[in-house]
């Protein structure tokens, strides 16, 4: 199949280019600019070229965490999307996190015009770099479409030309995950094949200011795509994006990484900036030019507000705690010795996580003095009780997250300031941000290197390639001051603590709402997320801590959400053109 058709999208013109599209040319009479145009000045097609990617979704908030078991959003007992999330179980038509499905083949449709028609351009006024650099952007967006496609379907269309309304549909099929990753693969061979020139702008360079399109963003996109076509929820027998597979790719990827130039964010805080350079990292200033930062391969300059949406209530002029850590995240960072505090393998012994099964060779963690000797990056992730507010002063101000403390949890359903769980976010944050000097904080990386380790190591691990599953793995530990795993551990310990490594490195960077699905366990993470309370007595001042359970997330254990649902009306359109049902296994 090779055309696209419009009912895929909002519907656009097709003898003209909608005028948000043709604003930067030079306009006809109406504000509009004849197609047949389009080719015949520089302003008119470079404009064209500009739209591309205007649907891509990078990772700028921290929206999936509510939605998955890091956290319990503040609004959980007020209606409204996080309310609905918790208590209901959904249909096609109204399922609340949003497709992108018209969004990705609107500009799928604008990047195939475009490589369809290009050899029109009749313009002598540009470098034929430029023409090639603009053939790169269209086939790299396009892979990452269809890369969020397979992420988010399990299947999709493969168009590389566009229809016209009066086509018929009848050879019209869904492709697979091994054929949509493989055209995803081809649109990335193209980029990594185009001219590589550091010193101009008119080539696909490695590292760009501002952190633009690079060919580091297009191996990764070809790493992850191999990791996911690999992972259970998409690899069907007989394809070839085996585990082993997975891990060539990836293997290459951190390979040519490594090769020009990045390597893990290493440099030590300020002092009165944060507590290691982990989550000073996540608050580092925007290095457009990489001249500090060398781990972030696609970046993002704008910060987040974390001290205003996200913010203790001790704060000057915060609007909401928002996300509220669960405590199951809390359970997943080990002690200072690399010892996890629960037994992985069967974390908790009841089904809402209220009795934790805790790791018998952990010698160091106390349940009456929970937060003490932790990996360090649970102290730049996660404000808990007594944690200290300032890192200029610790000892100046502490967090007090016990019932009656200045932070304290509170169980008033119209309470948007203190948190739900007893913990609130503290990675992203700047200490010093407020209402009176503005926003100093961080923001979320939507590619970096030590996701990138990661991602090897799990494919490593599951191909057997034990020694890069240790190596890089560690490498990601040791950074943040964690000592290297254990030696001799049988492959299912080895996923284990490398799934767990995930989780407490990529906190709150909206992979955790991924992982979850591609590997199948939502039926084990999704429904029930704990908090914990504490209470102080006056005389003594003893602190118990109690766990306690949210209500049951109605039904997100359930199959049909490791996928998003089609909306109902795309559904419909290709019944009727097709006879066939598209709708997403489990949905209705």
């Amino acid at each position: 199949m090779k055309k696209l058709y419009t009912l895929f999208l909002p519907v656009i013109a097709i003898l003209t280019l909608l005028p948000s599209c043709s604003q930067l040319l030079e306009p006809e009479p109406y504000g509009l600019v004849d197609l047949d145009l389009v080719w015949t000045k520089y302003n008119y097609t470079s404009s064209l070229v500009n739209t591309i990617g205007n649907a891509t979704e990078y990772r700028a908030t921290l929206d999936y965490a509510p939605y998955c078991d890091e956290s319990q959003h503040v609004n959980d007992r007020i209606g409204g999307s996080y309310y609905n999330w918790y208590n209901k179980d959904f249909l096609s038509a109204d399922y609340p996190m949003g497709s992108g499905y018209g969004n990705y083949y609107n500009n799928i449709r604008t990047i195939n015009y475009y490589l369809t028609n290009n050899h029109k351009i009749s313009f002598t006024n540009v470098d034929p770099l430029e023409l090639e650099y603009w053939e790169v952007k269209a086939h790299l967006y396009r892979a990452w479409h269809y890369f969020m496609l397979m992420k988010r379907f399990g299947q999709a269309v493969i168009f590389t030309e566009c229809y016209d309304l009066n086509e018929t549909f009848t050879d019209v099929h869904l492709n697979s995950v091994e054929e949509i990753a493989d055209f995803i693969m081809e649109d990335l061979k193209f980029c990594l094949d185009a001219t590589e020139d550091e010193f101009s702008g008119y080539t696909f360079r490695w590292k760009p200011g501002n952190y633009g399109m690079n060919r580091g963003w297009a191996w990764v996109l070809k790493a992850r795509t191999a990791m996911f076509a690999a992972s259970p929820l998409y690899y069907k027998e007989g394809s070839k994006y085996t585990w082993e597979y997975a891990y060539q790719i990836n293997k290459q990827a951190v390979e040519a990484l490594l090769a020009h130039g990045w390597k893990l964010f290493d440099v030590a805080p300020k002092d009165d900036y944060a507590y290691t350079c982990y989550d000073y990292y996540h608050i580092f200033e925007y290095d457009g030019a990489r001249n500090i930062d060398n781990e972030t391969i696609m970046g993002n300059n704008a910060r987040l507000p974390m001290w205003q949406n996200y913010g203790l209530p001790t704060t000057r002029g915060v609007l909401s705690c928002g996300i509220c850590p669960t405590q199951e995240l809390v359970d997943c960072y080990e002690t200072i010795d690399g010892e996890p505090i629960l037994d992985l393998e069967k974390p908790y012994l009841d089904e809402a996580h209220l009795q934790p099964n805790y790791n018998k060779n952990n010698k160091l963690y106390d349940p009456e003095n929970p937060y003490a000797n932790r990996d360090p990056r649970f102290y730049g992730s996660i404000y808990y009780n007594n944690a200290p507010r300032w890192w200029v002063n610790p000892d100046s101000l502490r967090v007090e997250t016990f019932v009656g403390g200045n932070c304290g949890i509170s169980e008033e359903a119209n309470s948007k300031y203190y948190t739900r769980t007893g913990y609130y976010i503290r990675k992203f944050c700047c200490d010093k941000s407020s209402d009176r000097v503005g926003t100093l904080d961080g923001r979320i990386h939507n590619a970096r290197l030590a996701e990138m380790f990661l991602n090897l190591a799990e494919c490593a691990c599951e191909s057997g390639h034990f020694d890069d599953a240790y190596y890089y793995t560690d490498l990601v530990r040791e950074r943040s001051g964690m000592p290297v795993l254990p030696e001799n551990l049988t492959k299912d310990q080895l996923r284990l603590r490398i799934r767990n490594e995930r989780r407490v490195e990529l906190a709150f960077e909206n992979f955790r709402w991924d992982d979850v699905r591609r590997w199948k366990i939502i039926d084990q993470t999704e429904e029930h997320v704990t908090g914990m309370r504490i209470t102080k007595d006056d005389k003594t001042g003893k602190l118990t801590y109690t766990r306690f359970a949210f209500p049951t997330r109605t039904n997100k254990g359930h199959y049909k959400y490791l996928l998003y649902p089609m909306s109902e009306e795309e559904v419909n359109k290709m019944k009727y053109l097709t006879g066939e049902d598209w709708q997403t296994p489990g949905w209705e």
